[in-house]
């Protein structure tokens, strides 16, 4: 709208309000209505064509507005996602190049290791060498050896073999060792079998026997037995001479008491009632087989601890008769010399009466027939080898 325009329409209202005559409110609504209605419709009529461009203009105002607001938006929100993925870059790029500098370093330490692989395969390879060269040089050394004593591999074995058989009969014949004599046997029958020459099945058949003998040996505890002859040594000390007195007869006592009177004839009497009851006369039909005489304490003591040392002795050399000899003696003397009703000569005699019934000696089965067969197994073999040469 034009600013001419404006006063135009001021002074056309002022007349207009002024000619209007004072009427009450129920006439002016109608009136003012109709006023109203026909200004704006001058007004709109006559405005309308102008305020089209400002409208417009306002519109297109906005509307610029709205989209540079937008659109300024809009390039914060790329901005803001440009310089993030700009910090992602860095970031990749970043541990990019830690990865690749964790990568340089395992390639180093694999290379590292690789070297060091090398130079282990190196050695081990120099060692297996070594090791090869040193195993040809000792088989020409045992070919050399073989060549020279004229013996195999399997004769050495059955040279093995006849000592330990040896050693198992010296062992049970000269020692009664029955236990040692069974481990060398099995000893031989192991390296017979380590052979796999079946022309010693004979030989390891016959060891099968003779072990089998060995097993049904009831070993005896020497160790236990002896321990216990040394216990009765030591109990030696506790035994106890009988006691011995002058006898007094009990009718002399009732005599002396009875009578009162002293004459002449008792006294005589008395007095040789006396001098009988100082001499004492006893027969011993008993025969003394001790070293000394009964009277002298002490070398009775030892010679009952040397007979009982004895049987020990002969015990662990598994001498019978020299056994059953020293234990007889030594019973013979704890009855003959000691006190039989003493807890302590009983005791002593249990124990020599348990110790007489062991057999220190038992029969020894023989077990050379092995040794012989390999022996001959030997000589066959050999005269074979002669014949064939």
């Amino acid at each position: 709208m034009n600013q001419s325009e404006k006063p135009e329409l001021e002074s056309t209202a002022a007349e207009q309000d002024e000619a209007v005559p004072e009427t009450t409110d129920d006439q002016m609504e109608p009136a003012i209505q109709e006023e109203v209605t026909g200004v704006a419709g001058e007004g709109s009529s006559s405005v309308e064509p102008s305020r089209t461009p400002l409208i417009i203009a306002l519109v297109a105002l906005v509307t610029t507005l709205v989209g540079v607001a937008l659109g300024y938006m809009k390039w914060m929100e790329l901005n803001d996602s440009l310089q993030q993925e700009r910090q992602a870059a860095v970031e990749l790029r970043s541990e990019q190049q830690e990865s690749r500098g964790r990568l340089d370093e395992i390639g180093k330490a694999i290379a590292a290791l690789q070297t060091a692989f090398v130079a282990q395969g190196e050695i081990l390879k120099q060692e297996r060498a070594r090791l090869e060269s040193q195993r040809l040089e000792m088989k020409e050394s045992l070919d050399g050896v073989f060549q020279l004593i004229g013996r195999s591999s399997t004769e050495w074995i059955v040279a093995e073999v006849e000592y330990l058989m040896r050693i198992a009969n010296r062992r049970l014949h000269l020692e009664a060792d029955a236990a040692t004599a069974l481990v060398a046997l099995e000893a031989a029958d192991t390296r017979l079998r380590d052979t796999g020459d079946p022309v010693w099945n004979g030989v390891r058949e016959r060891l099968a026997a003779e072990m089998t003998e060995l097993k049904t040996i009831k070993l005896l505890d020497m160790v236990g037995n002896a321990s216990r002859l040394s216990g009765l040594i030591s109990q030696v000390e506790q035994l106890k001479l009988p006691q011995s007195g002058p006898v007094v007869s009990a009718s002399s006592k009732g005599e002396s008491a009875e009578k009162k009177d002293f004459t002449m004839d008792t006294v005589l009497r008395d007095g040789w009632e006396g001098f009988k009851s100082l001499m004492v006369i006893r027969k011993n039909d008993r025969p003394l087989t001790a070293m000394l005489g009964p009277e002298q304490r002490f070398f009775l003591y030892q010679n009952l601890r040397l007979q009982l040392e004895s049987a020990r002795m002969a015990l662990l050399r598994r001498d019978q008769s020299l056994y059953d000899s020293s234990l007889q003696r030594a019973t013979a003397w704890v009855g003959e010399f000691f006190d039989p009703d003493e807890a302590s000569t009983k005791a002593m005699q249990s124990g020599i009466s348990e110790l007489k019934r062991l057999k220190v000696a038992p029969k020894l089965p023989d077990i050379s027939g092995s040794l012989h067969m390999l022996w001959q197994q030997q000589r066959q073999i050999s005269e074979a080898r002669k014949a064939g040469s």
